[in-house]
């Protein structure tokens, strides 16, 4: 191969990744709002901020690379809405959420948004063939994004929603294979 194609065929192969790292980081607002709404929350800026970060590199990442991981990435999102809106709701709506007064009330509303999440991941996972990798992905996508509300009643609240993910999801998917 002559020195020219060489060099055409790097700079064609260096548009065609900055396109896709372009396109994937068409979806940060997302992250980045869901950021905004756990600090209006009161959640703590810098765990808020580390989790965002995590979530950002997750949705990023999967959306550059594409395939099954990519396509999890709409369904992740919106999962993970789910049990980052239940325990804000939970506080927005007058609950003081201190010390074991936040576990009573909190820890059940991260359980329910995790169960709401599993059955939004199940029920795209069912339409994507079930396949291992698609679900892992977005179960990592919603369970970074419900951590921006459920850290509202501790590691408790983050291990409840992914409790409740797992006990809603796994049956949804079951009965999506017979």
């Amino acid at each position: 191969m002559a020195t020219n194609d060489r060099v055409l065929l790097a700079r064609a192969r260096r548009a065609y990744e900055l396109g896709r790292l372009r396109s994937a980081l068409r979806m940060a607002p997302f992250p980045l709002a869901a950021a905004l709404v756990a600090l209006t929350a009161g959640r703590p800026p810098a765990l808020t901020a580390a989790l965002t970060c995590v979530l950002l590199a997750l949705a990023v990442g999967f959306l550059y690379r594409g395939g099954i991981a990519g396509r999890a990435v709409g369904p992740g999102l919106l999962a993970g809405t789910a049990a980052l809106a239940m325990p804000l709701l939970m506080a927005t709506f007058g609950h003081a959420c201190f010390g074991p007064a936040c576990l009573k009330l909190g820890l059940p509303a991260c359980v329910a948004g995790g169960a709401l999440a599993g059955f939004v991941i199940a029920r795209a996972a069912a339409r994507e063939q079930p396949h291992l990798r698609f679900v892992a992905a977005a179960a990592a996508i919603a369970a970074s994004t419900g951590s921006l509300g459920c850290t509202i009643a501790g590691a408790a609240g983050v291990l409840g929603m992914l409790a409740g993910t797992v006990c809603a999801g796994v049956p949804v998917l079951i009965a999506a294979r017979r």
